[in-house]
C-alpha cells in the first residue's frame, strides 16, 4: 500500500512513513516535530506562546530581505514566548534535508533568544542566522539598565555564553534594547547521533509548562525545570509516548 495517511491533526498530516521514523532509531523529520508543536499549542492554549512550525522557521532563516509584510501574520510582537526549531540544512531547495535539530526560544521578559542544543552548540551558527533574521520583528522589550554579564547580541561571541540568572531589577519602560543571543550551557546532551529531535520537543514542552504554570513557586525562567526533567531518559521513553499520543488522537478523531 502507498504511504497511507495515519492522522490529520490541525495543519499536519502524518503518514505511515512518519511513524516508521518515529519508531526509530531515526532522526525526526519536520512532520513529527511540527505535529508535536501543534499539539503543545493546542494543549496549553496560551495566546502568549507561539510555536513556529519547522518549515516556517527554516523559511525565516533562509529568506533574503524579510520585511514586515512577510512576518506580520505571525504577530511576533504580541507574544511573550516564541519557540523556533533550528536545523543545520543549508540547502533552501531541500527543506527536508539536514542532520541536526536544536531549539531557539525568544523570551520577552528576559529580552533574549536562548539556544538549546543537545550537541554542545553544533547548531550555533544556524541558530544565530535565524536569530539575526527574526530579531528585528519581535519588538523591543523594556529591560533593566544592568544587563546580564553572560548575554551578548554579537554573533561572534556566542559560542560559549552561559544563560543569565534571572534579572530581578525592575525594567524601565524607557530603557529598551534589542534582544540578546544566549547559547545555553545547561542543555541536556544526547547520548547518540539521532535523538536531537526528541530533545527539541521535550524542551519545548518544559518551556510551555513553565510559562503557563500558576504556581507561587514558579521559577523566573525555565532553566531549573529543564535541568530537573529533561535528561537521557527521553531517548528511552519519548518515542513511545508520542506514538501513543498519535494513536489516541487517531482513535478519538
Amino acid at each position: 500500500m502507498a504511504d497511507a495517511r495515519v492522522l490529520e491533526y490541525k495543519d499536519t498530516v502524518l503518514r505511515s512513513s512518519d511513524l516508521d521514523i518515529l519508531r526509530g532509531p531515526c532522526y525526526l523529520n519536520d512532520q513529527i516535530i511540527g505535529f508535536y508543536f501543534q499539539y503543545l499549542a493546542s494543549s496549553f492554549d496560551c495566546d502568549d506562546i507561539l510555536l513556529v512550525p519547522p518549515s516556517l522557521s527554516f523559511w525565516l532563516a533562509h529568506t533574503q530581505d524579510l520585511d514586515n509584510q512577510n512576518v506580520a501574520p505571525m504577530d511576533f510582537c504580541s507574544k511573550k514566548v516564541i519557540i523556533f526549531s533550528v536545523n543545520d540544512n543549508e540547502d533552501f531547495g531541500r527543506g527536508d534535508d539536514g542532520s541536526h535539530w536544536s531549539l531557539l526560544v525568544y523570551d520577552r521578559s528576559m529580552n533574549a533568544f536562548v539556544h538549546h542544543d543537545s550537541m554542545e552548540g553544533s547548531n550555533n551558527l544556524h541558530a544565530v542566522k535565524l536569530y539575526e533574521a527574526v530579531k528585528p520583528f519581535v519588538g523591543r522589550a523594556a529591560v533593566a539598565s544592568a544587563k546580564p554579564k553572560s548575554s551578548s547580541s554579537s554573533a561572534r561571541n556566542n559560542k560559549k555564553k552561559k544563560e543569565p540568572a534571572a534579572n530581578k531589577s525592575k525594567p524601565s519602560a524607557a530603557s529598551t534594547a534589542p534582544p540578546a543571543f544566549i547559547e545555553s550551557s545547561s542543555t541536556p546532551q544526547q547520548m547518540n547521533g539521532y535523538d536531537c529531535g526528541l530533545y527539541v520537543i521535550a524542551i519545548a514542552r518544559i518551556i510551555c509548562q513553565w510559562h503557563t504554570s500558576n504556581s507561587k513557586k514558579k521559577a523566573e525562567n525555565w532553566f531549573p525545570a529543564l535541568q530537573k526533567h529533561v535528561n537521557a531518559s527521553v531517548e528511552l521513553t519519548l518515542r513511545d509516548e508520542v506514538m501513543k499520543l498519535i494513536e489516541d488522537l487517531r482513535i478519538s478523531g
